[in-house]
């Protein structure tokens, strides 16, 4: 008796990473809204001077790197939820099955 050990899909694999991608806009809309703030802010205080000045320009540019940070950490946060999503929906849509068989030869006539 021989034997077939394999995976069945009942359905097609699906891709769910698009699941991502409108959080991801929205992040990266984040970030330019960021960036033009920070550069108005540069702007409007592009003739001042002083030490208040000085510090106020390291916060922001601080700020704004933490905020670039938390902006990548999550849209790798979503990008691996997205896949892990993709895996267990396709990995539901099949099975493993063991498919037995017996061999049955025929001899030819003459």
């Amino acid at each position: 008796m021989g034997q077939l050990n394999m995976f069945y899909h009942f359905d097609v694999e699906q891709d769910f990473m698009y699941k991502a991608n409108t959080f991801i806009q929205q992040l990266n809309r984040m970030s330019e809204l960021d960036a033009e703030l920070v550069h108005l802010i540069h702007h409007e205080m592009k003739d001042d001077r002083g030490q208040i000045i000085n510090k106020t320009n390291e916060a922001i540019e601080q700020y704004q790197k933490n905020n670039q940070s938390h902006s990548d950490m999550y849209k790798n946060s979503m990008h691996t939820a997205a896949w892990r999503y993709t895996y267990m929906i396709n990995d539901m849509r099949g099975q493993n099955i063991t498919l037995y068989y017996d061999v049955v030869t025929r001899e030819k006539k003459r």
